[in-house]
């Protein structure tokens, strides 16, 4: 069996090596990682170092009951889904570990191998889907964990400014925008501006999870609600009592799903699921999408009453086209935290780079400007940052801009500055000359246009072409005949 903790998806704590040998053969279509543990101590051990994955606890261990440590496990790990097993019948076990939190509850028979292969593989799905709405739902207090509002535009000075009135306010807020333009980071700004800084900060993907778990997230639900629900589940409203709840892409949200969300934002009540105890809760509720619900209203794709109780108050984000002077400090805040995370000395930037950076239209707003400098940071590796060091997708959106202007010349790409060093200078004229990279020029090529560039800036002057260029005049001769050669 596997003693790499980090490999490990199945914890057994199995005293018995004949058992050890054949949950591990019954396990091995899983394609799961192993480990063992013979003792209490060593099973809590193995989890207080943060295994992640399925236990297979059994009953009777040499230093004491399995039973008696699932609500212990639990508390070190509590999505960690617990089987236990034991070598009798015993329904009373099997009601005390449901009731304690387990997963499932076998017996050692001959049933055995078929049966721990389901529940196991039942297990990791659980915990899978578990972890992946874990990933699109997160909590946080504070300024903990917020992004900073980066800005000197005068048309993000006005939402700085409404987010400082929202933050003393109780009404709720729909944030809308194109998808990047950081309603997330807005919704955290205007929790952070008020009262309820210090309490959760809970936001909700709710284009990334199914209705049929959406709902059972944003509500909870007891034991017993549907398969699976092995105990009692908070949901994301209970858990966000006190402070504010994110529900980001609300427009996704079917229209059962609505009316139910309707309740609980206009009375602050609702029942689990499964369950008739009713919750209530003071929760502040932000919402946002790029979908323009009015229209939607007006499909009948989204509730009016549920519209007008998110929107009380709207905020319209502004896209990174229409914020140009927002470009630059963004740029170097997200180079700043790039270079750290990466563990790189941070780069100088070109005015000619800079240029460029702004001129870009920036479909995908502030998230893609921070995806094209992080780029820039791992492909890079000079003292300057240069337009080779961008995307090529970046290139093509500024060639492709060009074409749509009076004049088809190079009017994005401004007279390289004398104080940016030559290979920055060069790297940036020919990656903007040559997006494509299909069509790239050769060597050749490359100096035959340089011979031509300064054989025109000096007049045609040999001698002083052939210092400037550091060859011999015979050299020059030789290269200028060949072109002409070519050329014919």
């Amino acid at each position: 069996m596997s003693t790499k903790q980090e490999k490990a998806a199945v914890l057994v704590v199995e005293d018995d090596a004949v058992f050890l040998k054949i949950i591990e053969g019954a396990l091995e279509a899983l394609e799961c990682g192993v480990i063992a543990a013979t003792t209490r101590q060593e099973a809590i051990s193995r989890v207080n170092e943060g295994h992640h994955g399925v236990i297979l606890l059994d009953v009777e261990l040499p230093d004491g009951s399995g039973l008696d440590m699932i609500q212990e496990l639990k508390q070190i790990q509590p999505n960690n889904p617990i089987i236990l097993m034991t070598g009798d019948h015993a329904g009373e076990r099997a009601i005390s570990a449901t009731l304690a939190g387990a997963f499932d509850f076998i017996t050692k028979d001959q049933q055995f191998n078929n049966r721990v292969f389901i529940s196991t593989r039942n297990a990791l799905d659980s915990m899978q889907k578990e972890d992946r709405i874990q990933s699109l739902t997160h909590t946080s207090t504070g300024r903990r964990g917020a992004s900073p509002i980066i800005s000197r535009s005068a048309e993000m000075a006005v939402v700085l400014a409404d987010i400082d009135k929202l933050g003393t306010s109780k009404v709720s807020v729909l944030i809308q925008g194109a998808s990047g333009t950081g309603k997330e980071v807005v919704a955290h700004a205007i929790h952070d501006a008020g009262p309820r800084r210090t309490s959760p900060f809970i936001a909700v993907n709710c284009a990334g999870i199914p209705d049929s778990l959406l709902e059972s997230e944003l509500l909870g639900y007891e034991r017993g609600a549907f398969t699976g629900a092995v105990a009692r589940k908070i949901g994301r409203f209970e858990a966000a009592h006190g402070g504010t709840i994110f529900l980001d892409e609300i427009g996704e949200m079917s229209l059962p799903l609505q009316a139910k969300l309707l309740r609980v934002v206009q009375d602050g009540r609702y029942e689990r699921l499964g369950g008739n105890q009713t919750i209530e809760v003071d929760v502040r509720v932000l919402s946002a999408t790029n979908r323009d619900l009015t229209q939607m209203v007006e499909d009948g794709t989204f509730r009016e009453d549920l519209y007008y109780r998110l929107a009380v108050f709207t905020l319209n984000l502004p896209s990174l086209a229409k914020r140009k002077d927002d470009v630059e400090p963004l740029v170097r805040h997200f180079l700043r935290n790039a270079c750290r995370d990466e563990d790189k000395t941070e780069p100088q930037i070109s005015s000619e780079v800079m240029h460029m950076l702004k001129q870009h239209p920036w479909p995908g707003n502030v998230r893609q400007l921070q995806n094209v400098i992080r780029h820039a940071v791992v492909v890079g590796d000079g003292e300057w940052m240069t337009i080779g060091d961008l995307p090529s997708s970046f290139t093509r959106g500024l060639s492709e801009l060009q074409q749509h202007r009076s004049q088809p010349d190079m009017a994005f790409l401004p007279a390289l500055q004398t104080s940016t060093p030559m290979p920055s200078r060069l790297d940036t004229a020919l990656s903007y000359a040559f997006p494509d990279s299909q069509i790239l020029p050769s060597t050749d090529d490359l100096e035959a246009a340089a011979i031509r560039l300064v054989m025109k800036r000096l007049d045609g002057n040999r001698k002083r072409s052939a210092e400037v260029l550091g060859i011999s005049r015979a050299t020059l001769y030789r290269r200028l005949d060949a072109t002409t050669a070519k050329a014919n």
